[in-house]
């Protein structure tokens, strides 16, 4: 029987790191070859509002491009909007590993009903008694998961021998804790996990800690009804008690991960469920006798080696593992989803391709080609999926569809690389001067964020330690003056980086870094590649304009603010325009907007036309398959945008190019309509002149424009096949476990380093605003005291007393100066 693979969207906290169930689940799903796209609050802030509810309705084009197959929900999270999954044919579920978890996700989802849900538990959670949940049930039995077995942590002396808890503080917990420690023949450490522990127990559930705690702990305590324990988390709402902790990390699957790192169990009290007491290694009524267990349970652990060190890999990992339970639970779900249309799934295994190019900030060209490459890798490999690093990754998932993470995320980088079958640079990056300032390489050693080329030679760099195959693809260079810029490629060359150049003048450049020329190989934009689609956006437009394509010429106009345009350039252009129209009634010229920052210079024009000329304005903001589509319908273009001109020519459309940069020439001579280039210099009659032959288009020219495209589509396509044979050269060893180490650092540490210093300053700012409000207070009770003694002081009252004290005060005066007698002549 064929096996069918997923594509899951999960949403998560991971509240308790990779101890976490939807953290085991996550890695079983991509051990067998299932699309995890992970969604945390962590990671995604903008997609949960201040309750942790998450936002359906953000991913409504990530569904219609992606096409995922369930949207999973887990460790309690609510989301609005489901709505959004549901009419793009996408299933929603939820993981739980107690009933209180499903509960909570259906109290706080909205826009559509569950149809179906996942459990990891030691007993039932009676899921179709649930109010609001009338979908699917799949039950999995809590175990290690198998990958997790197999991964070591880094640090075998990061944490001392001790204890481990993972349940919310109470009186009688930390108390508990207190007198264990305050026994001399203790001797270890305390780690809690949970809730409102004080600052001497306290630790932090997230990432690997737990892990590690667990690998060097001799014992995880297990309170029973010591402090009314979690043992009710799994009953009806209605008959939980109210003032007991939440223990929200201690899941039945968090006891078995904990229990085969080596950490033994051991219940404090009584009360625990069936299940988890009969895993208890200790198990104690009285609190002394628990205490004495624990106290010789660290005591044994240090007993055998004087050099304490964790266990470096979990002490039973031989199964049985959660995979096999787990993924017979997620076929006989998707089976009977895939009655109803849904989870219908892939026939192959996940190809995981990470795509580096300035995305997410508007630049219409390199969007066009991230959102083709997408589309391409697609179509051509079965179960393949992009990752786009970028610059804003709200943005690339918002518009273009497409999970995205940034250069400065280095530990997920890291993660992706690990995955992917190869690691793509897309567009014109290569260059040394330009959008930013790089001070060369020496922002490798740095935490640099950006897509500048020492962030791309970090990125192959770190590409290639992952077994990743570095492909620049279509890559467009130059200019490369710097000396630490034409080191920075020959250093990617020596990665094994494959340069797959947009032009012969980009490959003679890298070859003129010493880059092997085996390595650098010239074909031609993968632009070429892109296709046009009717869409009711242009259609729409059209209307409202009046203009009717079969019976008028459109010409696309495409100019940019340039600070080497001379002074009159809006003037000229708008010249020729009228000229050019006045000439041509059936001409309708029409500024087509691929920046924002283009319709200031597009209106400008437009204000300096006749009465009897126009410019029209076609603007679809973000989105790109309209610009794409308007083009393809104009009958020629005037153009100061590399891909305006790119586009036009690939649509066999001739257009009037203004600017000389190489990029722009190369263009143009491929295309063979060199002769339709200008300088920036050009005056009106240039213009005009260029105009005219565009639109004189004769059938000869035509006819060698058609045979230009082809062949550079034909180029394209090698340029695609290469690319290709090198994914499927490595996907194979990708679409399993992913090996890693567990690390105690989250963030690399100069990023840590900065984010202390942020908190810092953030505290001391707090602490001065504290300050200012406490002077302000003391500023408005001075001033109600003034107030009150200025009142008083014009009080009657004030005024008789003052009366009634002024003769005895003069009395008292003239006494004494009786008293004092004469002064002596």
């Amino acid at each position: 029987m064929e096996k069918t693979y997923c594509k899951i969207v999960l949403i998560a906290r991971m509240g308790a790191g990779v101890a976490t169930p939807v953290s085991c689940v996550k890695r079983a799903f991509e051990k067998q070859g299932h699309t995890v796209f992970l969604f945390t609050p962590k990671m995604w802030p903008e997609l949960f509002d201040e309750a942790g509810t998450f936002d359906a309705t953000a991913l409504s084009r990530f569904f219609e491009v992606q096409r995922p197959d369930c949207l999973m929900l887990a460790e309690g999270i609510g989301a609005c909007g489901l709505d959004a999954a549901v009419s793009r044919g996408v299933a929603v579920g939820m993981l739980a590993a107690a009933r209180s978890e499903a509960e909570a996700s259906v109290a706080k989802s909205s826009g559509a009903p569950f149809d179906f849900a996942i459990t990891i538990s030691g007993r039932s959670l009676r899921l179709e008694e649930l109010d609001g949940f009338d979908g699917v049930v799949g039950a999995c039995a809590p175990a290690i998961d198998a990958a997790y077995a197999s991964t070591p942590i880094a640090n075998l002396v990061a944490f001392g021998p001790g204890i481990m808890c993972l349940q919310d503080a109470m009186p009688a917990r930390v108390a508990f804790f207190d007198e264990l420690v305050a026994d001399g023949r203790f001797g270890g450490a305390v780690r809690c996990f949970g809730a409102g522990w004080p600052e001497r127990f306290a630790s932090d559930p997230t990432f690997t800690h737990i892990a590690y705690s667990a690998r060097s702990s001799a014992a995880c305590v297990v309170f029973g009804d010591l402090g009314a324990g979690s043992q009710n988390a799994n009953a009806p709402a209605d008959a939980r008690d109210a003032k007991a902790p939440a223990d929200a990390l201690l899941t039945d699957e968090a006891l078995v991960l904990v229990h085969a790192d080596g950490a033994k169990l051991a219940c404090v009290g009584e009360g625990l469920a069936p299940w988890r007491a009969e895993r208890m290694d200790i198990c104690e009524k009285d609190v002394g006798a628990a205490r004495e267990a624990l106290i010789a349970a660290v005591a044994g652990q240090r007993s055998g080696d004087v050099a304490f060190e964790s266990r470096r890999l979990p002490a039973d990992s031989q199964g049985p593992f959660l995979d096999g339970s787990l993924l017979a639970t997620l076929e006989s779900v998707r089976e009977q989803l895939a009655e109803r249309g849904l989870m219908t799934g892939l026939p192959a295994p996940r190809t995981i391709v990470s795509v580096l190019g300035y995305v997410g900030m508007g630049n219409f060209g390199v969007e066009y080609i991230l959102a083709t490459v997408d589309r391409r890798l697609r179509e051509l490999i079965c179960g393949c999926s992009i990752v786009a690093v970028g610059e804003n990754p709200l943005h690339t998932l918002r518009e273009r569809g497409i999970y995205s993470i940034t250069l400065q995320d280095k530990r997920v980088l890291d993660r992706v690389l690990a995955a992917s079958s190869a690691a793509l640079v897309i567009a014109g990056l290569l260059f040394d001067q330009g959008i930013r300032w790089s001070i060369g390489k020496a922002e490798l050693a740095s935490s640099m964020p950006h897509t500048d080329i020492a962030g791309i030679a970090a990125y192959v760099e770190l590409a290639y330690m992952n077994d990743a195959r570095p492909v620049l693809y279509g890559i467009g260079a130059g200019p490369l003056d710097v000396a630490d810029g034409r080191s920075l490629v020959r250093l990617m060359g020596r990665l094994g980086a494959l340069f797959l150049t947009r032009d012969e003048a980009t490959a003679e450049l890298i070859r003129s870094c010493r880059v092997r020329n085996e390595q650098v190989i010239s074909l031609a934009d993968c632009a070429f590649l892109g296709s046009a689609s009717d869409t009711s956006f242009v259609d729409e437009w059209f209307a409202s304009e009046g203009i009717d394509p079969a019976s008028r010429r459109v010409v696309a106009v495409s100019l940019r603010e340039y600070e080497n345009a001379p002074a009159d350039f809006a003037e000229r252009v708008a010249a020729a325009i009228s000229r050019v129209q006045a000439a041509h009634r059936d001409v309708v010229f029409t500024a087509c907007i691929l920046d924002s920052s283009d319709r200031a210079l597009a209106e400008r024009i437009g204000a300096l036309l006749p009465a009897q000329a126009a410019l029209r304005i076609f603007d679809a903001g973000e989105r790109i398959e309209p610009v794409v589509d308007f083009l393809s319908r104009c009958s020629a273009g005037l153009s100061m945008r590399y891909h305006a001109s790119l586009l036009l020519g690939s649509f066999c459309k001739p257009c009037v190019g203004l600017g000389c940069l190489p990029k722009v020439v190369s263009l143009y001579e491929d295309l063979g309509q060199a002769d339709t280039l200008l300088s920036m210099s050009a005056d009106t009659a240039e213009i005009i002149a260029a105009l005219e032959s565009v639109l004189a288009f004769d059938a000869q020219r035509a006819f060698a424009l058609t045979n230009r495209v082809s062949e550079l589509r034909k180029k394209s396509g090698e340029s695609e096949s290469i690319l290709l044979d090198a994914i499927a050269s490595i996907a194979p060893a990708k679409r399993g476990e992913i090996p890693e180490e567990l690390f105690l650092n989250r963030v690399a540490n100069d990023i840590a380093e900065k984010d202390r210093l942020r908190a810092q300053i953030a505290r001391e700012r707090r602490s001065v605003e504290e300050a200012r409000a406490r002077c302000a207070e003391v500023e408005r009770e001075r001033d109600a005291a003034r107030g009150e003694v200025e009142e008083f002081a014009h009080s009657y009252s004030y005024r008789v007393g003052s009366a009634l004290l002024t003769l005895p005060r003069k009395l008292r005066e003239a006494l004494s100066k009786g008293a004092k007698g004469p002064k002596e002549s």
